[in-house]
Parts: structure tokens; sequence; C-alpha cells
């Protein structure tokens, strides 16, 4: 099995609280996973020491291989061309327009001119319905609902072959879920790409996921496929997750 990111015997502490305890995982190549929890479980952390933005206090997290505590800068860098990310507040530039957002990793990383940035921009764009409207607007004149969209289509700008999503579609309606769900899957599908995702909304990840983890206590106390893990929606429920 070919394995893109592992974490072995992960832990991290804040404040004197051990946020996460020895948690392992997996995810393979192509695969969409999903690690459902409550507010305050510690997802979010998870995702950042998994992306390399936070190093564990023990245990390791490697990427395609590489240790992310012990990988020289260059390798690094090389590694993150490779990698998408969507945060929770969608992380999008203050004073840059939302066209000039998601263009920013093509300007960055590669060499094609202005039409060229254009035409794959408008493209992502328009997966996600962002319209061509909003393009000269900054974050802060938009709605919750484009800015996360905007995130998404910048994260695929590159084509990466992993993805974070840190609750991709949180507050966004069942509209916005389903396209969200429909691209991204359709995405990994085409270039294969593997994708963690950390939502407190277990109907989204039913809809996207290929396998489901549920984060308790700090670490994963149960996993299995979609439908594996459809038996456990009451359970899942009376921990306190979205029912939206």
């Amino acid at each position: 099995m070919d394995i893109v990111l592992e974490a072995r015997n992960v832990s991290f502490r804040l404040d004197g609280r051990e946020i996460l305890q020895g948690l392992n995982f997996q995810l393979p190549r192509g695969d969409i996973y999903a690690i459902l929890g409550p507010s305050g479980s510690g997802k979010s952390v998870l995702l950042k020491i998994l992306s390399g933005l936070l190093l564990p206090d023990e245990g390791s997290v490697l990427i395609k291989g590489v240790d992310l505590a012990t990988a020289s800068k260059e390798t690094l860098q090389a590694l993150r061309v490779q990698i998408g990310f969507v945060f929770q507040d969608a992380a999008l530039i203050s004073n840059m327009s939302i066209f000039d957002n998601v263009a920013l990793p093509l300007r960055y990383h590669t060499g094609l001119g202005e039409l060229e940035v254009q035409a794959c921009v408008s493209e992502k764009m328009a997966l996600f319905g962002v319209d061509r409207q909003y393009d000269r607007f900054i974050p802060a004149q938009l709605s919750l609902g484009v800015r996360k969209r905007a995130a998404l289509a910048r994260a695929l700008i590159l084509e990466p072959e992993l993805l974070f999503l840190d609750e991709p579609t949180t507050g966004l309606g069942p509209e916005a879920d389903r396209l969200i769900a429909r691209v991204l899957k359709s995405y990994q599908e085409k270039a294969r790409a593997s994708i963690l995702l950390i939502t407190s909304e277990w109907p989204f990840a039913i809809a996207l996921a290929d396998r489901i983890g549920s984060l308790e206590s700090g670490q994963i106390v149960a996993a299995g496929t979609a439908e594996e893990m459809r038996s456990k929606v009451e359970e899942i429920n009376q921990a306190g997750f979205s029912r939206n």
C-alpha cells in the first residue's frame, strides 16, 4: 500500500493539557479520510501537526516517507508545492483581491504567463461557483461562503497530490456542501489525490470520505469505511457532532 501521510505515536500538549496522545494514523494514496470530532477535540491541532505547521512533542509525521521534523528546508519546500490547504477561516490574504489570492500559488511557483494564470484561476473559481464579479473584491467584502469557496479554488490551483481541509463547509448550507463534495470527489478520482478532511459535520463526511475516523481524548477511537461508520451515527451525534 502506497502511504502518502503517516502519524506515528504523535503526542502534543498545550498549556499543560494533553491534546493528542500516542496517535497513529495512515492515509493511503488516492483515499479521502475524514476525521470527525466535536469542538475542542483537537482536530485543528492535529491538522496543523500532520501538515507540518506544528511539530509534535513526541512521535513523528511522514509525508511521502519524509519525516517533517528532520527534513531540510529545500525538501519541505518541494513537498509543500504538492500540498493544498484550506483552513477553517479560509486564511485568504486580507489586502489582496479574491482573484489574486487564488492566483498567488501559480505566480509564485510556476512560470505561467498572465493569460494562462487568468484561465487557470477562472476555471478553478468556476468549479466552486465563485462568480467573476467577485474578482476584485478583497476577502472582508465578501461572505464566508464565497471566501471558503475561493480558498478551495486556491487549494486546487496547483493540482496538488495531497489536500488538507479544515472544516471547509461549516456554516455554508446543504447546497454548498453538495457542490463542494462533488468537486472534491471528482478531483480525487481524476488526479488520484489524497485528501484529509477535518470536520464536525457528519453528513458531509459520509458524502465525501472513503474512510472515517472518530477523534476522542487525543486518539482515533473508531475508524472504518463510510458505510461501517454510518452505523455509529447516533453514537457520534450524541458526542456533540453537527446534524446539519
